[in-house]
């Protein structure tokens, strides 16, 4: 346990000396993030009280601003595992990295340590500004739900990105799922508008989503004042996709790892 702990801080600190020598992307975010919060809440101001959302208390930016803030950290999930095993190759050192003692669960979970962190920084400004421009709050009793539910979530998102992450060593090409998921989750899964204003096929279809399941479950807790029984249905989807995709998808990476040592293709060739 304290060597997978070694590990795992290891692989943090590399991390986040790597992300904090961008200052100046920083700072990008930072005002992407704030043109984003004030693009839908001025958004939220022209659509006014729509009879779509009456379910929920608040008005569009309080709906949107659940929406991004899921969506920040389930676009981390799908995206960084991918994109640290290609600059691994690239750099030549993920052969490196699975010759080590440092086992291939460890060396995911630690991928996802300072991206998960950098998410949360970007969670909370959404929630500060929400909060400063339009008083949205998350009450004390909808937290340990929430978290249940966030947790399922981007564990869907995880099982997704490392199923791409096996895709990118035995290919070597670029990610292959991340934008397909992330821009099926914004239009159907009701990231950013609820799903009731889509045709009766799409809404069948959003359902097939799991982070529909999250976002819904999430707004039920913060924005209806509801309960576990009021979500125990998308906790248990959730947990069904859980059960099915992470299994999958760590059996997909152990694969591709193998076939891709006997083949001698692990390095960037």
């Amino acid at each position: 346990m304290r060597s997978v702990l070694n590990h795992l801080g290891a692989l943090t600190r590399r991390d986040l000396i790597i992300e904090l020598s961008y200052h100046f992307q920083l700072a990008t975010a930072l005002f992407g993030i704030l043109m984003s919060v004030l693009t839908f809440y001025f958004l939220g101001r022209l659509v006014g009280d729509s009879d779509q959302l009456a379910q929920w208390e608040g008005g569009y930016f309080e709906f949107a601003l659940i929406g991004l803030v899921v969506m920040a950290y389930s676009q981390v999930c799908v995206t960084a595992f991918g994109r640290s095993i290609a600059a691994a190759q690239t750099g030549g050192t993920f052969e490196i990295l699975l010759a080590s003692r440092v086992r291939l669960p460890t060396l995911m979970g630690g991928t996802l340590t300072v991206p998960l962190l950098l998410a949360s920084v970007q969670a909370a400004v959404y929630l500060l500004f929400g909060w400063l421009l339009g008083g949205f709050t998350i009450p004390v009793s909808a937290i340990p739900l929430t978290v249940l539910l966030m947790l399922l979530t981007l564990g869907t998102f995880a099982a997704i990105g490392i199923g791409s992450a096996a895709i990118i060593i035995l290919t070597k090409r670029g990610d292959p799922f991340s934008a397909i998921v992330m821009q099926a989750s914004n239009a159907l899964a009701g990231a950013i508008f609820p799903i009731s204003v889509l045709p009766e096929w799409l809404q069948a279809v959003s359902h097939t989503i799991p982070a529909f399941y999250g976002m819904r479950g999430v707004r039920q807790l913060v924005l209806a004042g509801g309960g576990l029984a009021d979500v125990w249905v998308d906790i248990a989807v959730l947990a069904g996709f859980n059960a099915i995709l992470i299994p999958l998808s760590l059996l997909a990476l152990s694969h591709a790892v193998r076939v891709a040592r006997i083949t001698g293709t692990l390095g960037n060739r």
